[in-house]
């Protein structure tokens, strides 16, 4: 992975946001036509970059390897994740409640609606299938330790059955469907290739849908909050994780994806969740657009760092 690489992807995403924001500045965009292109992206662009990567791939026991082992780093960077942005939460002052909103703003990042399609631009087809099994980790962090902290409950039957979800069954079948040699006819794999190519673009002209609206409705934003969560999201917490990749005995490939991955803004999910659960959606709009774009200035900082040292 060259820097230039990174920088070239980075300048895409931000013209297309661009051009996201272009589209909601001069023409009404309703709520139901973005949470038609969300669906549309959850459940058809980014199973089809898993299969893809699945079909453009040799399975065999290294690549097993690695999704096995990119799905513990995920699952372990994350509730690092959490964890520093719970201490950061207790230095600055924030308790209860608004320690562990910190926490989460600050530890998890888009590793799926933004994260897959980088990374497929970045390394690949078989990058992509690996950034998913790296938001998958995720998705057992949110829907586990995430839901728990929320809800102040117990772990429930329920929050398991939320894991399920197309993206995931994408990846189940695809990898299934590989280790019994199943060759899937070439209508399908050009199917996958081509709806593929749909996810960067379709995020990040979502991204750029949303921005005018939460500019144009100037709520009030909780500036240290949010300026904290920025921060550690961004740069301390990546940063801390850069140093732990460079000990962890796994290969350079899989080290540079989840330093992409760690690199990423705030997790869009954040606002479901928030709304959900600790009825609280304003902060979490307000940290996830800030980050996102803040993080067109920090993804190439941090890979520039992360690739001179690992």
């Amino acid at each position: 992975m060259q820097i230039t690489t990174v920088l070239s992807s980075v300048t895409i995403m931000a013209i297309i946001i661009l051009f996201g924001t272009i589209i909601a500045l001069t023409g009404k965009v309703t709520d139901e036509s973005k949470q038609l292109l969300v669906m549309i992206i959850i459940n058809v662009a980014v199973p089809a970059v898993i299969l893809n990567g699945v079909f453009t791939t040799d399975i065999n026991a290294e690549l097993i390897s690695k999704i096995v082992a990119i799905f513990v780093i995920s699952i372990i960077f994350n509730a690092i994740g959490i964890g520093l942005g719970w201490i950061s939460a207790i230095l600055f002052g924030f308790r209860t409640m608004k320690a562990k909103k910190l926490a989460i703003l600050a530890g998890l990042g888009n590793t799926g609606f933004i994260g897959i399609p980088v990374c497929i631009t970045l390394f690949g087809p078989t990058g992509g299938l690996l950034a998913a099994i790296y938001d998958a980790g995720l998705d057992v962090i949110v829907f586990t330790l995430v839901t728990m902290l929320l809800k102040e409950e117990k772990l429930s039957l329920k929050s398991f059955k939320e894991l399920v979800n197309i993206p995931i069954a994408a990846v189940i079948i695809g990898i299934s469907t590989a280790i019994i040699g199943y060759e899937p006819p070439a209508v399908f794999k050009n199917l996958a290739s081509i709806l593929a190519g749909l996810a960067a673009p379709l995020a990040m002209l979502y991204i750029g849908l949303l921005i005018p609206a939460f500019f144009r409705e100037k709520k009030k934003v909780p500036v240290r909050f949010v300026s904290v969560s920025l921060l550690m999201k961004l740069l301390i917490i990546p940063l801390i994780l850069i140093a732990i990749l460079q000990i962890i005995p796994v290969t350079n490939d899989l080290k540079l994806i989840a330093l992409i991955q760690v690199s990423m803004p705030t997790f869009t999910l954040a606002t479901v969740l928030f709304a959900r659960y600790a009825k609280d959606e304003d902060t979490a709009v307000a940290t996830t657009v800030y980050s996102t774009i803040f993080s067109l200035l920090t993804i190439p900082l941090i890979a520039f760092i992360g690739y001179s040292f690992l």
